[in-house]
């Protein structure tokens, strides 16, 4: 992806966020989260690559630390909808096969129950990411343009590919974590996620690039599917404290999580197994230079830091 686009997504992004700030959807809520970590792990990586000094850095960090919070403000309601999405779901696929019902009477009363619970918790979620839009808004949409400003002098016509960057990532986990279990899986989830969206930049062009962005994609969807249904039934355990009997609803949510497990590993194991060749050959690289601003800067940041905890 060129830099030209990453200007074209800002103004997308800005769009989404004027829609969470008027009516927060599940598609404007989801959208708007993924986009600012797209973007996020997209400019540091363009600027990692250009000369464009501590002004471009500063602006880039100004926006990317709003851009922390927005996501913290969008994630209770994102929740809310993933969750609510797999409980209906699992009430259609479990009543639909053959006229035959597979969840029991009890299961379906817990269904409506946590279903109820979800639906205040997104309606809480939703008054409070107005509420701080509304607070904050302003200052994300002039920090998006003064970021927009500082990088367009530095705009290249062609962007080096971002395979080498992303397959050290994911050199690093596979390091990091070669055994992967239900202990780990998420938190190995999140950080492929920056290799996946880093990839993506250059998959239009590069081969290697769409094979591993599709692998990525497939590992990111399957550890996803497995830690809903996992933090469905914790939710689900505390919800309906005392109702954990063999035919409600928890048992059914944890042989999901269960088997997604199960799939999740068996995904991970087979995409490290394929490209092991190519992540023996970039695990001698350099690490790449984090984006810094000013010293100004950092220092004005870590006293922020430490007022506000």
């Amino acid at each position: 992806m060129l830099p030209q686009q990453k200007w074209q997504q800002l103004e997308t992004w800005r769009k989404l966020l004027a829609q969470c700030a008027r009516k927060p959807s599940r598609r404007s809520v989801h959208a708007l989260r993924s986009l600012t970590l797209r973007l996020q792990v997209g400019l540091e990586y363009f600027l990692s690559k250009q000369a464009a000094g501590p002004a471009a850095a500063r602006a880039f960090q100004h926006w990317s630390k709003e851009g922390k919070k927005l996501r913290k403000a969008l994630e209770p309601v994102r929740n809310a909808d993933v969750y609510l999405t797999r409980l209906v779901s699992l009430r259609s696929t479990g009543e639909a096969s053959e006229g035959k019902k597979h969840l029991s009477p009890r299961c379906i009363r817990e269904i409506d129950k946590l279903e109820d619970r979800l639906k205040k918790q997104r309606k809480t979620g939703i008054n409070k990411l107005i509420d701080s839009i509304d607070a904050r808004g302003k200052r994300l949409n002039r920090s998006s343009k003064e970021l927009e400003a500082a990088l367009a002098p530095h705009m290249p016509s062609r962007v080096h590919s971002t395979v080498p960057e992303a397959l050290r990532i994911f050199a690093e986990l596979t390091g990091e974590l070669p055994n992967l279990d239900a202990g780990n899986l998420h938190e190995y989830r999140k950080r492929l996620k920056q290799a996946r969206y880093l990839v993506e930049i250059s998959a239009s062009a590069d081969p290697l690039a769409k094979r591993l962005a599709a692998a990525f994609r497939r590992i990111h969807y399957a550890a996803g599917e497995w830690h809903d249904w996992q933090e469905l039934a914790r939710k689900a355990d505390r919800v309906l404290s005392g109702h954990g009997e063999q035919d409600g609803l928890i048992p059914v949510l944890e042989a999901l999580a269960a088997k997604a497990l199960h799939r999740a590993l068996g995904q991970c194991r087979s995409t490290a197994a394929r490209y092991s060749k190519n992540v023996s050959n970039v695990r001698s690289f350099p690490p790449r230079k984090p984006v810094a601003a000013d010293p100004g800067f950092q220092h004005e940041d870590k006293h922020h830091q430490a007022i506000t905890g």
